[in-house]
């Protein structure tokens, strides 16, 4: 690997500052006044290296070991064109290949995906774009391992559950309120994302307590030096309406302030009874380079949601289709409001051409306010299964998260060997507000009577219940959210030899901190554990990189689950989770490193999984328990890129084995894991038209398939005491799209769920099952400026 520089000049020997310069889908620097410019990080040749700037003709260069000099230096001399400006920058930004070979993951463990010693699945903004994806969740299908297990921010990744209680998402390799504590019902959009990465396995050496399964980091947009703007705006089925607009430049002739601004607003009634929403994200974000040598970035992003909570579809009779998808338990009074606003800051300093300081901090701020008449989760008629209990939550929180990452990297150069050391600290801290509220009725009054909330699923029409009614229990207390603080030292080494054997070396001490989610309370939890990781990648020959490694993981939990245990059914306090990741396969890249691919074998084991049982106590907290040991094996394919010019393509196979290998519940073992199915595969192809009468126009088409997947909790009880389990049914689903480009403007047309398959994307249980959208279509008209 090599550390791209270079000086460019015009056909008169002077520097041109504010060149662009990528390295495609790869990596992306700018040359600054004297002309000069560096990637800050290493990277593998050959590759394409395109060179742009307002007024100059750009130019790409096949770059190999043999055009760079001794010292990795490309010098480049631009002409002025004579094109007019406007059209320069519209022709010159566009790639629609579907390929994202550069894994950024907090800079921690960035580079060429070929190169990492783990895989990576990635969704470019390129293909969010061709799918009309709003949120993560639109591009679950496109992840190879990785499904839906609910509505909500909760995905299962290689068998294991990455949601509320057992992950969070990163956003540029930081905790956000994305995904963490009560926001697990919002998915995150996708307008200022410019990628999407699943690391998969544990990250846990890396960010800290991270599922084992795998760790989603939500990469956003960067301000870029040349003016560009782009307006789109969608309309389609369930009354939806989309718009967004992406503008953004240099706000000073010398090119070292930048801006960008991303703006989205949503407004659909969605296929759902009483499910109505608006979403609103305004994301500006900002790049100051006040000298060659530093560089500081600072991003806000603002998110609303005005609508419903959706629980679910309570399943009459144990018959998946014996009611229509939109049926909902949802009363008109409910309503969820939730907002987002996150402050986050990125600073580089180079101290020397072989050492830099990085620094991020993230503030987010998340608040909700919840009406909801939801089930509690048992049938008043088991087994018939017709009438569900049901309960009344009222809810108003501010919660509040801070992190800071910091590190100092050094880099060491020589002929045979090349090594990049990280030292660093990562602290991170959460607290709910003082004044947070939580009441629960189960009852209603009805004159002098006091009568249990239930919902009979037979009924024709649903009985719209005041909510002065409602008879509140006492104050129940706020199950997951325990504050904590969270601090974790690590060290790691990327070590290159010979240019053919790459490894990494890590160890991180890891040491957590949880205080009573009641305020009042005084008791306090401290846990620490070290967290080790190793990889080593081999090429074998320019096209194909073998790779192993192994990694280790944990899960803390909360204070209350150690102090308060018996008000999660327990018989004694719960303990952390433990778990590691072997990992071994083959990484490839075809044509010129335009298609790739990857083939990986792991296995996960994991100890004291914290698990939901669905059963709320007398005293309205969840019960709990705590599984034995339980075990995931598989081997997944990923590939991603372009056969052609005009034919883009992505596809993946998943084969996912789970088992418990002990547990405390009768019936559990040898069981597989909930909503872990043991097939996933999915594809979507693009064909574009380039010549002919035809160009303009292209055409992509997709399928997704899904295994069955056990339910969360058990269906029945045998007369001899044992759990009995019943799936999901398995799905295939096809989408299409048509596309056509005229100059600046782009028309789509996507229709989803062609055939209108009534599927289940997942559940908890019987009352709780979440049903994919019918047949859908989406028309949006977008253009450039």
């Amino acid at each position: 690997m090599e550390i791209l520089r270079g000086h460019i000049t015009d056909p008169k020997g002077k520097p041109i500052a504010g060149v662009d310069i990528v390295i495609v889908n790869v990596a992306r620097t700018q040359s600054d006044k004297d002309g000069m410019y560096a990637f800050t990080e290493s990277v593998t040749f050959p590759q394409h290296v395109r060179f742009e700037r307002i007024g100059y003709d750009s130019k790409v260069i096949y770059v190999d070991a043999k055009r760079l000099s001794s010292d990795s230096t490309l010098n480049i001399q631009l002409f002025p064109s004579e094109v007019a400006v406007e059209e320069i920058s519209v022709t010159g930004r566009r790639n629609n290949s579907y390929l994202n070979d550069y894994a950024q993951l907090g800079n921690k463990l960035s580079g060429s995906v070929k190169d990492l010693p783990q895989s990576v699945a990635l969704v470019s903004k390129e293909l969010m774009e061709d799918r009309q994806a709003f949120m993560l969740t639109d591009m679950v299908q496109d992840l190879a391992g990785v499904n839906q297990a609910s509505a909500y921010d909760d995905l299962t990744i290689r068998g294991f559950n990455s949601g509320y209680t057992s992950g969070f998402r990163l956003v540029n390799g930081m905790r956000s309120g994305y995904g963490y504590g009560t926001s697990f019902w919002r998915t995150p959009l996708t307008a200022n994302l410019e990628s999407i990465e699943v690391l998969k396995g544990s990250g846990a050496s890396l960010f800290g307590d991270i599922a084992p399964g795998g760790t989603v980091n939500l990469v956003t947009k960067k301000p870029l030096a040349d003016k560009h703007g782009s307006i789109q705006f969608s309309i389609g089925s369930f009354q939806t309406f989309r718009s967004s607009l992406d503008v953004g430049g240099a706000i000073d002739s010398t090119h070292n302030v930048l801006y960008r601004l991303n703006l989205a607003y949503e407004d659909t009634r969605t296929f759902r009874d009483k499910n109505q929403r608006t979403n609103l994200l305004i994301a500006p974000s900002f790049t100051f380079r006040p000298t060659e040598s530093t560089v500081l970035d600072v991003d806000l992003t603002y998110d609303r949601f005005d609508g419903f909570l959706d629980r679910g579809l309570g399943i009459r009779n144990n018959n998946f289709y014996g009611q229509s998808r939109s049926f909902n338990v949802n009363q008109p009074t409910d309503f969820l409001r939730t907002s987002f606003l996150t402050l986050s800051t990125r600073l580089i300093q180079e101290i020397s051409p072989t050492l830099s300081f990085h620094a991020n901090y993230m503030k987010s701020i998340y608040k909700e306010e919840l009406n909801e008449f939801r089930t509690l989760n048992t049938f008043a008629n088991a087994p018939e299964n017709t009438l569900m209990n049901m309960r009344f939550q009222s809810k108003k929180a501010t919660d509040y998260t801070d992190n800071f990452v910091g590190y100092f990297r050094y880099k060491w150069n020589r002929e045979s060997y090349k090594y990049q050391f990280i030292l660093g600290v990562d602290y991170a801290k959460y607290a709910g507000d003082p004044d947070n509220i939580l009441r629960e009725a189960r009852s209603r009054r009805i004159g002098d009577q006091e009568i249990p909330l239930t919902l009979d699923l037979n009924a024709s029409e649903q009985p719209v219940i005041d909510p002065s009614t409602y008879v509140w229990r006492q104050q129940a207390e706020f199950p997951f959210l325990n504050p904590y603080r969270s601090t974790g030292f690590y060290i790691q080494n990327q070590i290159s030899i010979f240019k053919r054997l790459k490894m990494i070396v890590g160890l991180r001490h890891e040491y957590f901190r949880s205080s009573s989610a009641d305020l009042l309370a005084t008791f306090q939890t401290a846990q620490h554990v070290w967290l080790p990781r190793f990889g080593l990648t081999f090429t074998l020959n320019p096209s194909v990189n073998y790779f192993a490694s192994y990694s280790k993981g944990y899960i803390p939990v909360g204070a209350d689950f150690i102090y308060n245990f018996k008000d999660y059914g327990a018989s004694q306090p719960f303990v952390s989770e433990d778990s590691y990741q072997l990992e071994t396969g083959m990484k490839t890249a075809f044509l010129n490193n335009q298609l790739q691919t990857e083939l990986s074998l792991y296995q996960i084991a994991r100890n004291n999984m914290l698990l939901a049982t669905g059963a709320i106590s007398d005293t309205g907290f969840p019960i709990y328990r705590q599984s034995g040991r339980v075990i995931s094996r598989g081997i997944e394919i990923d590939l991603r890129g372009q056969l052609s010019e005009a034919f883009q393509l992505t596809a993946n196979y998943s084969f996912n084995h789970t088992n418990v290998l002990s547990s405390t519940l009768p019936g559990e073992m040898g069981q597989p894991l909930p909503n872990a199915p043991r097939n996933t595969a999915g594809i979507w192809a693009k064909y574009a038209f380039l010549q002919n009468k035809l160009k303009g126009f292209g055409l992509g088409m997709g399928i997704n398939y899904v295994d069955k997947r056990r339910m969360d909790n058990a269906s029945s009880i045998t007369d001899l005491g044992e759990n009995i389990w019943d799936q999901w049914p398995k799905y295939t689903v096809l989408n299409t799209a048509v596309y056509y480009h005229i100059g600046k403007l782009r028309i789509a047309v996507n229709v989803n769920n062609v055939f209108d398959k009534y599927f289940y994307l997942g559940g908890f249980d019987y009352t709780r099952g979440f049903v994919g959208s019918p047949r859908n279509a989406m028309i949006s008209v977008s253009s450039k400026f």
